[in-house]
Formats: C-alpha cells, structure tokens, sequence
C-alpha cells in the first residue's frame, strides 16, 4: 500500500474509533479541523482543481445539509512547508464523525479514485482538531 493511501487509512480509523470523549473539550464550543498537506508548488493546481471540482461540491452539500458547520481550502506560495489544506468546523466530535463517514462515503460513490488522484501529490499529512474558543458572528444553532 502506497505511503499516501496508509496515511489516509489511518485517518480514517482514527475518526470511526475515536468518540468524542477521547477529546476533552466543552459541547457548548465547536471544532475546528484542520488537514495541513505538504505539495510540491509545481502541484498545487492540479490539487487545487481536483478539490474545487470534486471534493468541494460534495462538502457544500454536507454543509446546506447540516453535518457541518462550515470548510474552506487555503494555499500559500510563501511560509512554511504545509501549503495545500482543508478546515472543517463542526458542532463536536460526534457530528465530525458522522460528516466524515458521509464524506468519504460520496466521494468513493460519485468520484472512484478520487481520493488515490490527489494524494499521490501528497509530500506528507497531518491533521490537527481545535476547539474554537471565540467566533464571530457564531455558527448558527440548530
């Protein structure tokens, strides 16, 4: 198995076995996601247009439908070495993973391969979860 598909594997188990208690945090305060991803700057296009075409579609579904809160993507051709990434919020760990499943469950469906596409253009990736300690204007209550 290439090193880019065992990274997102683990991702993947990582979400599905962890519950939110695992995470000490306040359900009054939600998440931020973040998935920070190393690419060469002669592929950061071609990631780019793969997530504008193929991956954001299905996430502002996700989001008019509630799973989540909010995502965004956000390049850099100056800083540090993590210059290709993605952030979610969600309501809570719970909600996360259940946006998560969804997720990679459309995209397997509707774009096969997709995920293999992009992560072969991956140097290396890390996620990190926050807890948002002040928003504005707050996400919407439900």
């Amino acid at each position: 198995m290439k090193q880019t598909t065992k990274i997102f594997a683990l991702i993947l188990v990582a979400f599905l076995f962890l519950s939110e208690s695992n995470f000490a945090q306040n359900n009054e305060q939600p998440l931020l996601i973040v998935s920070f991803n190393m690419v060469s700057m002669g592929d950061v296009a071609k990631v780019s247009k793969m997530a504008d075409s193929v991956f954001a579609p299905i996430l502002r579904e996700l989001v008019d439908e509630g799973m989540i809160y909010s995502f965004g993507n956000f390049t850099h051709n100056w800083g540090d070495e993590w210059n290709v990434n993605t952030w979610y919020t969600a309501k809570d760990m719970a909600s996360f993973d259940k946006f998560w499943d969804e997720y990679v469950s459309r995209i397997g469906k509707r774009h096969p391969g997709a995920w293999a596409s992009t992560v072969k253009y991956f140097q290396a990736h890390k996620d990190n979860i926050y807890t948002i300690r002040n928003q504005y204007p707050a996400p919407p209550t439900k």
